[in-house]
């Protein structure tokens, strides 16, 4: 076999068992013979993703921290991901890198929210390594993707390293999420019939979509209820429900427990993502419009300002 197309397999692998059964196949391809080959890309085994490296998500318990000091688990190119990692980094340049780490404070796209930005390098080192997506694998692998600020970096399996987030887009996403959050409690107190059926907390594209037909008499009833709940400067609420996980991926779902926020346990949502700690850090929250499509309604809402400076 060879050794090149051996070490993409490696690093293709989602398994323990997998890669030896890989190993044992090489071999006994060879006679049960150690090619130089194989000797050459062995270190690729300690390298490839397994499933006891699921990455801790440091910020689900933790959403203040800034900095965290942890462990590479590996360091990919882009083209030697397995099909289904690389269906998560679709518009990622191909001469770009993935990252493993053992613990994260990076927030992975999803639950209608961006991914963190941000940077990553040795300790007591200038950062080396540009985050620009996050995202994270069914198997509970957070895959930083970016590149190097220097063509001769690089990162090694047990290195520890210094991971550093941007601040001010992490402040401006858990702005936009906790105004989401507002948003549907007061789409709950006002009109309870009313079933929520998406939530998008993007820059620019936030909104809440909800089952039946909203008019645009509904925004100025809406836009109280929401600058109401600003002003009572609630706080934001986050607990586990222990022993209960949603099936699949869903919004907080981790292992055997749900993440669960609340806005002055007035309300109760299973949410993985980060949320400044009350309500009136949120800052203005201004209902664009209300608009229509095949029976759903959307609310589309912003937070001002705007990304902090």
């Amino acid at each position: 076999m060879d050794g090149k197309v051996f070490y993409k397999q490696l690093l293709s692998l989602n398994s323990v068992s997998n890669i030896f059964l890989s190993v044992k196949a090489a071999l006994d391809n060879n006679n049960g013979t150690r090619s130089p080959a194989l000797t050459r890309y062995a270190y690729a085994i300690t390298n490839a993703p397994t499933q006891v490296s699921r990455t801790e998500a440091v910020y689900l318990d933790d959403a203040t921290l800034r900095t965290l000091t942890t462990e590479i688990i590996c360091s990919q190119s882009i083209p030697s991901l397995s099909e289904e990692e690389k269906s998560l980094a679709k518009n990622v340049p191909v001469e770009d890198s993935a990252i493993t780490m053992r613990q994260t404070i990076f927030y992975a796209q999803g639950g209608g929210q961006p991914s963190d930005t941000g940077a990553i390098g040795p300790v007591d080192q200038d950062p080396t390594f540009e985050v620009s997506l996050v995202r994270k694998t069914p198997d509970g692998r957070f895959l930083h993707f970016g590149k190097f600020l220097d063509a001769n970096s690089s990162f090694v399996a047990g290195q520890p390293v210094v991971q550093k987030v941007d601040d001010s887009k992490r402040n401006y996403h858990s702005r936009l999420h906790t105004a989401g959050h507002i948003v549907g409690l007061a789409m709950q107190l006002l009109m309870p019939d009313k079933k929520k059926v998406k939530a998008n907390h993007f820059p620019r594209e936030a909104s809440m979509e909800y089952e039946g037909l909203l008019y645009n008499e509904h925004k100025p009833v809406i836009q109280e209820k929401v600058d109401e709940l600003v002003r009572l400067d609630l706080p934001i609420l986050i607990s586990w429900l222990e022993g209960v996980a949603q099936a699949g991926d869903g919004e907080g779902a981790e292992e055997d427990r749900t993440r669960i926020a609340s806005i002055g346990g007035l309300d109760h949502n299973p949410c993985g993502g980060t949320h400044v700690a009350r309500t009136s850090l949120v800052g203005s929250v201004v209902i664009r419009k209300i608009s229509r499509q095949k029976g759903i309604s959307r609310v589309s809402y912003d937070v001002s300002p705007g990304i902090e400076a």
